[in-house]
């Protein structure tokens, strides 16, 4: 015989403060920047946004940036957040010195703005050429000859002699044009297209994230006595939000019957669960969220040491909620631990001829679990 039972369950999560740079707002960017000492200031980003784009970024809605830099081993690594109409997206960008980047981010943040930054504006024409004025030649002048009035023979007369044409110098006599003559017309501006900029410059959106799950199960309420289990998990990572789908076994246990010292019974369980968390408190290496799932599986037992001993199996469906807590150690591996509860959906009971039934699982189940996950 099955019933279904399904009480409500209320869990309280606790989150750690945590630090967070002040906003700063610059034409085309809202950069919440927090950085270690030694490293560009909020300001210097926006500053280096706005000179990549060119007066472009003030054309469209401030782009709402929260960017973290740490220092790992000598390197600098900057995790860059956006938030947009398909969620948020993450990207992380390493370098051997801060201000190196913060280039980096200042570039990555201006190509989210406007993609075709790298283009740069059009080359300025040359100015015309100036008319160049020749001065005309300079003739000296004739000096004039004084007159004697005493009465003198006069002696022959010179004749007047005249400068030839040909005594000036063809360079002073270069004719003056002053008439205006037209400008030479303006290049087109060039503008390089799109499919010109080297791919490595044309920054592609990297892929959503992955992480493998290992993990020791405890369940209290399942079996007649507490149990440890196992089980293995694969999670899709969007935004703030993990996708997850996994397995987990709780081995055989053997447990008596009060009424018969003789008589013992097996019971094990498999189950699949498919399920979703939030990290509502990310601040590396921390994170913290809830969690719900839905398992559905099969549970199987049998009877010794009884007149009429026998098995069975049964469908198992259920219903868990919980938090979980993730320290990324050392990267890209982080400790996992989780604790919640479930509530049974479809369960069966263990009935031995000639007893009735002996167990039935608890209407709500405690669960617990630790394991390490690896993200790629």
């Amino acid at each position: 015989m099955l019933r279904a039972r399904a009480p409500s369950l209320i869990l309280a999560l606790l989150a750690s403060l945590g630090l967070t740079a002040d906003a700063r707002a610059s034409g085309g960017v809202r950069l919440r920047w927090s950085a270690p000492e030694g490293c560009p200031t909020a300001e210097a980003i926006s500053a280096e946004v706005d000179r990549l784009l060119g007066g472009r970024g003030s054309q469209t809605e401030p782009l709402d940036v929260t960017a973290e830099v740490k220092r790992d081993a000598g390197r600098y690594r900057v995790r860059l957040e956006t938030r947009g109409e398909e969620g948020p997206r993450t990207r992380e960008v390493e370098a051997a010195s801060c201000a190196a980047l913060g280039e980096a981010a200042a570039l990555i943040i201006a190509m989210m703005i406007e993609p075709d930054v790298l283009a740069g504006p059009p080359p300025e024409s040359p100015p015309p050429p100036k008319p160049q004025r020749v001065a005309p030649p300079e003739v000296p002048p004739t000096t004039g000859t004084s007159i004697d009035s005493t009465p003198k023979p006069s002696p022959p007369r010179p004749e007047p002699q005249r400068v030839a044409p040909s005594t000036v110098p063809p360079t002073t006599r270069t004719p003056i044009d002053s008439t205006p003559k037209p400008s030479p017309p303006r290049p087109e501006p060039q503008r390089v297209a799109p499919s010109t900029v080297p791919p490595s410059a044309r920054q592609q959106p990297p892929p959503p994230p992955m992480a493998l799950f290992a993990r020791a199960l405890a369940d209290a309420g399942t079996f007649p006595t507490p149990t440890v289990g196992f089980g293995a998990a694969l999670s899709l990572f969007v935004g703030r939000y993990r996708l997850e789908a996994g397995i987990s076994f709780l081995p055989t246990r053997t447990f008596s019957f009060p009424n018969l010292g003789s008589a013992s019974g097996d019971i094990d369980l498999t189950l699949a669960h498919v399920g979703a968390c939030a990290a509502f408190f990310q601040r590396r290496p921390f994170e913290l969220g809830p969690c719900v799932s839905f398992e559905a599986g099969r549970i199987q037992s049998s009877s010794a040491g009884v007149s009429s001993p026998g098995q069975g199996a049964a469908a198992w469906l259920a219903v868990s909620a919980g938090g979980r807590f993730a320290w990324t150690f050392a990267r890209p591996a982080a400790l996992v631990v989780g604790l919640g509860a479930a509530v049974p959906v479809v369960h069966p009971e263990l009935v031995v001829s000639g007893l009735g039934a002996v167990h039935r699982a608890s209407p709500v189940l405690g669960r617990a679990e630790l394991g390490v996950e690896v993200r790629f």
